[in-house]
């Protein structure tokens, strides 16, 4: 379809989608979809949008503004903003993008998980498989016949899986200087049999409590204690299917203040009791 807005040029193409009430209820659902070869005239703002933005930067820059704060977005960089809230974007040099825009099943949460950990661009550097899903749709929708909602859900959820991936590696592979997510980390498993709290943690990497919260929940998508109780209950579940250790026994092997704590903990994690978990057959 010709796209007939100021600054994207003649060979741009889009596509509009609308999708079932099942669709809407189950699945990530396609708007729209194209790819926009556009010159420095291009300047998109608004107020809302109901809908959810992947972008991905082919050739060129440009600029996003969201939540009150400015990201250049340049070749092989992707873009991703929740349209629902105030934003804009333009390029002064052109650009060229494939993007579609997206919304149902987890997309708040979703988009909030990615965008917490590394804003509205994120750069792909190596990471082919979010360009080639884009293309994998484009060519669906040129081909104007019905699409696969499911499998349209099923390339949305890949690329959105692909951030989130992305996100964990590059808080992995951070320079070797000191940080103090990783640092608790490391503090938290060497120390999880033992009385740890907010404040505990937070000194050992010479944060203040509050701050640290809110670095270390951007970082891991967990809360402190939150994190806590993951690695406890880890190694609780061990113990369960390799040891003949009494569920109190373990209860205090894990750093649980007492066996109720730890039976409403394990129960709300993992969905059973830990007597049911150990019984269970793999």
């Amino acid at each position: 379809m010709r796209v007939n807005e100021k600054g994207v040029l003649e060979e741009s193409e889009y596509y509009f989608f609308t999708p079932s009430n099942l669709a809407k209820s189950l699945f990530f659902h396609l708007i729209c979809t194209g790819k926009f070869f556009c010159d420095h005239n291009y300047y998109v703002e608004r107020d809302k949008y109901n809908s959810y933005l992947l972008m991905y930067i082919v050739k060129g820059q440009g600029t996003i503004c969201y939540n009150d704060k400015l990201y250049t977005a340049k070749e092989n960089d992707l873009v991703i903003i929740n349209c629902y809230n105030p934003h804009r974007y333009y390029t002064n040099t052109g650009w060229a993008t494939m993007w579609l825009h997206y919304d149902g099943n987890t997309s708040r949460e979703l988009f909030d998980l990615i965008y917490d950990r590394f804003g509205c661009v994120i750069p792909l550097n190596n990471c082919p498989i979010i360009p080639k899903y884009l293309n994998m749709i484009l060519e669906d929708a040129r081909k104007c016949s019905p699409i696969s909602e499911p499998l349209m859900s099923c390339y949305i959820q890949r690329m959105l899986s692909e951030l989130l991936m992305l996100s964990y590696d590059f808080i992995l592979q951070k320079p070797a200087k000191f940080d103090p997510v990783l640092e608790a980390i490391a503090f938290i498993e060497a120390n999880f049999k033992e009385k740890l709290n907010l404040k505990v943690i937070a000194s050992n990497v010479n944060l203040s409590p509050f701050h640290f919260a809110r670095t270390f929940k951007k970082d891991t998508g967990y809360s402190p204690y939150e994190y806590v109780v993951k690695i406890r209950l880890n190694h609780a579940k061990m113990l369960l299917k390799k040891t003949n250790l009494q569920v109190k026994e373990i209860a205090v092997e894990c750093g649980f203040s007492a066996e109720s704590n730890f039976l409403v903990n394990f129960h709300n994690n993992v969905g059973v009791t830990p007597r049911e978990f150990r019984n269970t057959p793999f």
